[in-house]
């Protein structure tokens, strides 16, 4: 996250100018805010529910057992799978990767 907050002030230094230095405060909350600003996935419910990438792939979320389990994962990449208790709490583990995976596109940084 340091190296991220480094680049974020950087980019405000370089847009500003030096006469305005970024708060180490304001710096961390754009940080955590940046995986609120991607867009959560849409899922198209079928037997297994499926939201697609805009760059290609998609995540899958299905029900893995009768007591009401599920578990996400990222198409093509089996080290990616989870297993939550719910369908709300795995859809929402597997939004968070997404953010944190765009985050890390858009900035170099994996926060």
């Amino acid at each position: 996250m340091d190296d991220l907050r480094d680049k974020i002030a950087a980019v405000i230094a370089d847009t500003l100018g030096e006469e305005h230095p970024m708060d180490e405060h304001v710096a961390d909350a754009i940080v955590a805010a940046l995986p609120t600003l991607v867009k959560p996935l849409v899922w198209d419910r079928g037997i297994v529910d499926c939201a697609r990438l805009a760059q290609g792939g998609k995540y899958v979320a299905c029900s893995t057992t009768p007591h009401g389990s599920w578990a996400w994962w990222l198409d093509g990449d089996s080290e990616s799978r989870e297993v939550h208790n719910s369908e709300e709490a795995a859809k929402a583990a597997a939004n968070a990767h997404n953010a944190a995976a765009v985050v890390a596109a858009i900035t170099g940084v994996t926060p």
